[in-house]
């Protein structure tokens, strides 16, 4: 259940950073003048990447235990 719950997490940081830069590329005449555009970008696209990955891991962790408990079996 905690697994799950890290999951969810992580899926909402990737939706956020994912509309955050959207908002950066397509409506650039209002982030324009943005004085870290490059910087924020950055940050953004670094937290989807790491976020990505750790929902990979807990996809393998959760693939992991059901072979585990089927293999106790």
């Amino acid at each position: 259940m905690w697994l799950l719950a890290l999951r969810k997490v992580y899926e909402a940081e990737v939706a956020e950073t994912t509309a955050i830069i959207d908002t950066f590329l397509q409506k650039s005449v209002g982030v324009a003048d943005h004085d870290n555009f490059m910087k924020t970008l950055k940050l953004n696209f670094d937290k989807m990447i790491h976020a990505k990955s750790a929902i990979a891991e807990l996809d393998k962790l959760g693939e992991q235990s059901i072979k585990d408990k089927k293999d106790k079996k």
